[in-house]
């Protein structure tokens, strides 16, 4: 079945409709959301792509991730994609966006929008299809992990996590 999404301007303004494919082998500007899930401790949810992803396979990236379908708004596409690939349920209202990103060659030409879930859970139920595995991380070590072993996580994760981690500490001193 194709997929299709908003074909967006560098404005992030819908401009047509683009497939999957299409949009990927030319390079056109389309819409994306990344969303981080802690667990009740507060360690950060990290899951390794499917070996069957056609990008950044067996990479470590965001707690889920995915495309914004046609007519969908970036919260729609968040919820959803916590259903699809961590088998949690949350509403549009659990989440707080925390940056986003235009579009580049580290996120396939995406605007992003990157958001993490005020609700925390003890259990996440992986699609095995879309998720080889989840691990917990301290954000510290997160964050370290990621400098150091760079060839471990996905383009998109490394573009995001530096602005995110500036997020975090400047909320930490606004508290």
């Amino acid at each position: 079945m194709t997929e299709y999404f908003d074909k967006v301007d560098q404005n992030d303004r819908v401009i047509g409709r683009v497939s999957r494919d299409e949009a990927h082998k030319k390079g056109l500007c389309h819409r994306a959301v990344h969303i981080f899930f802690q667990n009740l401790k507060g360690n950060w949810i990290l899951q390794k792509r499917s070996a069957f992803k056609d990008v950044d396979p067996l990479l470590w990236t965001t707690s889920c991730s995915g495309h914004v379908d046609e007519g969908e708004s970036y919260a729609e596409a968040a919820v959803r994609e916590s259903e699809e690939e961590l088998g949690v349920n949350i509403s549009s209202n659990d989440l707080i966006e925390i940056f986003r990103c235009n579009p580049c060659d580290c996120t396939g030409m995406e605007f992003v929008r990157v958001y993490l879930s005020k609700r925390k859970f003890e259990h996440f139920y992986p699609n095995q299809k879309e998720i080889e595995e989840i691990k917990s991380f301290e954000f510290e070590q997160m964050v370290q992990k990621s400098f150091s072993e760079k060839a471990l996580f996905s383009c998109s994760f490394l573009h995001i996590l530096p602005f995110v981690a500036l997020k975090m500490i400047y909320s930490k001193n606004d508290s």
